[in-house]
């Protein structure tokens, strides 16, 4: 008798340490979500340039976070830079894109440019550079925004531009976003333009994360 009542006692200890384990993996917080990689390619717009503070691509973390989305941000942009214009380093995009892009990209953002107006054979320069971030990272999202008309560019004609990038985009299956006809930078926005008339201000670092972040944070799969 007083063995089966030892082997009852040690089944039932077994039966409640068992219940403890179950209870506390049942309370243990989930592990945290990979941070979803993003690679920039831009050009002054994306680099902060003549801006005091940071860039948009650093204020944007903050906003994703505020989002419930965890972000990692690479920013390869360079002043000056475009699909054919070479920028302060002597890269173009397609340079940009050959050194920061690769397969675990989960979405990839090609801003600009405006220092392309003018230049020969930008469709053509188009259509290789996202074909390229294609061929680098096949499975990332790839969100292509046109160039912002600015108040001190008024004359400047980026239509052709924005449609040739449109097609491209289309081409390879990416998102498009035309800041001419969401009006970037015009109207009221225009206080956010720093006083060279080009480049985004203090304020306008934050207005541009939040056009950015607006954008991109519906194409981050949870």
């Amino acid at each position: 008798m007083t063995r089966v009542l030892a082997a009852a006692a040690a089944a039932a200890a077994v039966v409640l340490v068992g219940g403890c384990a179950s209870r506390a993996a049942a309370t243990r917080p989930p592990p945290a979500a990979a941070a979803t990689r993003l690679v920039v390619i831009g050009d002054s717009l994306s680099t902060g340039f003549a801006t005091p503070g940071d860039p948009w691509t650093r204020q944007a973390r903050s906003l994703f976070t505020a989002r419930g989305q965890h972000v990692q941000i690479t920013n390869a942009s360079e002043n000056g830079a475009g699909y054919v214009a070479p920028g302060d380093n002597g890269n173009v995009f397609l340079d940009l894109v050959n050194r920061a892009v690769v397969a675990q990209a989960q979405i990839v953002v090609v801003f600009g440019s405006d220092n392309d107006a003018g230049q020969p054979d930008v469709a053509p320069a188009m259509a290789q550079t996202l074909q390229r971030v294609r061929d680098l990272a096949p499975a990332a999202t790839l969100l292509v925004v046109g160039a912002p008309s600015v108040p001190a560019d008024p004359g400047v004609d980026l239509t052709g531009i924005r449609d040739a990038l449109a097609t491209a985009t289309a081409h390879v299956g990416g998102h498009f976003l035309d800041p001419l006809s969401l009006g970037w930078f015009q109207g009221p926005a225009s206080q956010f333009v720093a006083d060279d008339g080009e480049h985004p201000n203090t304020d306008g670092e934050q207005y541009l994360a939040q056009q950015m972040v607006d954008a991109v944070g519906p194409l981050i799969v949870r």
